[in-house]
């Protein structure tokens, strides 16, 4: 979790002396952190190549930018990749322009086409032909590898640059040469700057499920089928055993596939197959995200079964085998009137990838549910996004969500030791009865499940299924694709959202203000943040914030404020684009009562502590760690904290007896589960309550007393998860949380009077 005070900043200036440009080095720096490709620094950077006679290569000024190692990027299906930075930069001795970029990280199938900034070119053999204004003009040439490994390396380019012989094994390399032209040709040979290459390819052959011996390479094809992307990614990046958590379903697998591979009619006439994908990722990127899209992909599931290996299942209904009732049943909560609006979705902006758009994410027809728009008088809309490449198949996965958003009647179960039949099942024939009284008799898709330790079964939350949801009709269902001949418009900027704001002691125990927001998870981000005094016509200077660290949650911390008033606030933020987000809506704060001390945690044992930071380093796994605040808040209160990971295991929450108390979650009287599975529960002295969906590395969780009312409310984010009523009044409370797994850590610890 980053913290960060307000600073003044002055943009760097880069001076080119020769050509006599000045250029902001901040400009530089946010092409390539806009989409969160560093290779973009260096394509930057690269408009002041030499080309003309006279231009030199900008050396002298890279060394005052910070470029971070790019990450190695791989791909599945059919994808445009530019480069992930720059192997070879240098400038031959006949003026020529040579460029070597690392691309692809695997073996390529098939270069499909090739792009100079957004144009598509075509090649005679490698040399770039001349578009109809003359640009590029013959003058440029593109070389690249397969990725094989031993690589053949890109003779043509050393024979320019002598020093330079990368082979690039494993990896598919991009070279471009640019021939020097006189000044006079420069603007019409390129009148965008130095060229900056692109190419689209067929990217990584993949493993079949069906065949004699998946985990053999030399039998692995090209194929956009996500089932088996999914299967090389777990293979291959994430290093699962085949033979323990693969093999003993891998009939689960083939018929996963196989749905993939099934023919979908076209409006157009023709057919596409059902669930095809075309994602790129970073290899950084956690091997949980990487999963969880290529699942979006094909509204695909996937779950352990008791041997411990996957089970999985591609979107399409499944005629349940399994049924459950109340002899299996320990415990339920059931939700039978619809959806709130808080929850509720009638609208999705359905986004993929279009080879008509040069390969970009564009948007086709929104996926809408009319009635009920109608009937809450309002549009409720998200956004899906996935990465596919086709709006047919957009519109597919959408209505799949929105099913299952939409759906009446859903709820949690907690079965007893017999109800662990439902797992590794997708659908499941439910009946909820109680006292003569019959809840639910239906078909139920299971969404999430985690053990439960206290009944000996499982809990699971579960939404009605429609088994008729994949009839489709493409005549009335597939709508229409993002008309070609415009750009792509940049996406929306949604405004952040001030989780939380508290005074807190600045210089001189005068008061300033800690804020915590939550917004997009992005690399680019700058953060502002503006005040004034209840009731003034104007807001005050807007103060700016770094942004560091890559994440979806910021702590910033104002310059002094006044004592003995009401403080208006509002923060947004700046992406690399230079696009500014709309303010947040207005919190308030009173700074008429005593400033609040900085937190200060203590270590109950096992812990390591760093400011609000707490990471459990000692012991071994188990409820043996706990960290607690130094004194107890007596009335209303607020803990909060962000799990910086979701696979480990940490509960904390308030507790009226914590230096006294042992370090088991148990001891904590109303405490919020971050379980090792991603999902949240609720515990009140060790008993369950609720289980209360997923949650996000990141994510802001709190629990809060509030005395007046008698109630402890249980929060993700701004998401109102859980209310307990009956509490009692005038009650004191500390900060108390407890660790199972090593190295599990929450950062940006907070407890204060709510």
């Amino acid at each position: 979790m980053k913290v960060v005070g307000a600073i003044l900043t002055a943009p760097l200036k880069l001076i080119d002396n020769t050509l006599g440009s000045i250029v902001s080095g901040i400009a530089l720096t946010t092409i390539g952190i806009l989409s969160g490709q560093p290779w973009l620094i260096a394509a930057g950077l690269n408009q002041f190549a030499t080309l003309g006679h006279t231009a030199p290569k900008p050396e002298s000024t890279e060394s005052s930018i910070k470029t971070p190692r790019p990450p190695r990027v791989s791909a599945y299906g059919r994808r445009r990749l530019f480069g992930m930075g720059y192997w070879l930069y240098e400038t031959a001795t006949d003026g020529t322009a040579v460029d070597v970029q690392p691309v692809h990280d695997g073996e390529m199938t098939f270069a499909v086409q090739f792009y100079l900034h957004d144009d598509a070119v075509t090649l005679t053999g490698n040399v770039v032909n001349q578009l109809p204004d003359k640009r590029y003009g013959g003058s440029v040439r593109l070389y690249w590898t397969d990725g094989s490994t031993p690589g053949a390396g890109l003779p043509p380019i050393s024979s320019k640059i002598p020093s330079w012989g990368g082979r690039g094994d494993g990896v598919v390399m991009l070279g471009m040469t640019a021939a020097a032209v006189k000044d006079k040709d420069f603007l019409e040979r390129y009148p965008n700057g130095a060229p900056v290459a692109s190419i689209v390819a067929d990217w990584q052959p993949c493993p079949d499920p069906s065949a004699e011996d998946p985990t053999d390479p030399s039998g692995w094809t090209y194929t956009e089928n996500a089932f088996r992307h999914l299967l090389h990614y777990m293979l291959v990046r994430e290093g699962v055993d085949y033979q323990t958590k693969i093999a003993p379903y891998i009939d689960y697998w083939i018929a996963a596939a196989a749905v993939c591979d099934e023919d979908v009619p076209l409006n157009g006439g023709g057919t596409e197959k059902r669930w095809r994908s075309c994602l790129a990722h970073k290899h950084t990127d956690p091997h949980k995200q990487v999963k969880s899209a290529l699942l979006a992909a094909c509204d695909g599931w996937m779950s352990t079964g008791p041997n411990g290996a996957y089970i999985v299942y591609a979107g399409k209904f499944v005629e349940p085998t399994v049924s459950i009732g109340p002899d299996e049943i320990a415990g339920f909560e059931w939700e039978g009137v619809g959806v709130d609006d808080d929850k509720a979705i009638n609208e999705l902006i359905c986004v993929y990838v279009s080879s008509a758009h040069d390969y970009n994410s564009v948007d086709a027809t929104p996926w809408t549910n009319e009635d009920d728009i109608s009937a809450r008088g309002q549009v409720l809309s998200d956004t899906l996004d996935p990465q596919v490449p086709s709006h047919g198949q957009v519109r597919r996965l959408a209505k799949r969500r929105m099913a299952r958003a939409l759906a009446k009647n859903r709820g949690t179960i907690t079965t007893t030791v017999a109800g662990r039949v439902v797992r590794g099942q997708r659908y499941i024939n439910l009946r909820i009865e109680e006292a003569g009284a019959v809840f639910f008799d239906g078909v139920a898709e299971i969404t999430a499940l985690t053990r439960n330790l206290a009944s000996g079964g499982v809990t699971f939350s579960w939404a009605e299924a429609d088994p008729n949801i994949d009839a489709w009709n493409p005549a009335t269902e597939e709508g229409e694709p993002a008309a070609t001949g415009a750009r792509v418009a940049p996406e929306a900027l949604d405004p952040p959202v001030i989780d939380s704001a508290t005074v807190t002691a600045g210089s001189e125990e005068l008061p300033t203000l800690t804020l915590e927001v939550t917004g997009p998870d992005r690399t680019d981000l700058t953060w502002f943040a503006h005040w004034r005094v209840a009731g003034a016509s104007t807001w005050g200077g807007d103060l700016e914030f770094p942004d560091t660290d890559p994440g979806s949650g910021v702590t910033l911390v104002t310059d002094i404020v006044p004592t003995g008033e009401t403080i208006e606030l509002q923060v947004a933020y700046q992406i690399g684009d230079g696009r500014v987000s709309p303010w947040s809506d207005t919190e308030e704060v009173d700074t008429t009562g005593p400033v609040q001390a900085e937190l200060i945690l203590v270590d109950k044992g096992g812990c390591t502590i760093s400011g609000r930071t707490a990471i459990k380093t000692g012991g071994s796994i188990g409820w043996n760690a706990a960290v607690r605040s130094a004194s107890p808040i007596t009335g209303d209160c607020v803990v909060a904290g962000r799990p910086t990971q979701a696979n480990k295991e940490i509960a904390f929450g308030l507790n009226s007896d914590a230096p006294t108390s042992g370090n088991s979650y148990s001891a904590i009287d109303y405490a919020i589960n971050a379980t090792g599975a991603g999902t949240l529960a609720i515990y009140e002295s060790g008993s369950l309550v609720t289980m209360a969906g997923a949650y996000a590395a990141g994510d802001r969780l709190s629990v809060a007393y509030d005395d007046a009312a008698g109630e402890v409310k249980y929060y993700r984010n701004s998401t109102l998860l859980h209310t307990t009523s009956g509490v009692g009044s005038a009650l004191a409370f500390y900060l108390d949380a407890s660790f199972y797994d090593m190295d599990g850590r929450v950062d940006a610890f907070a407890f204060d009077p709510a």
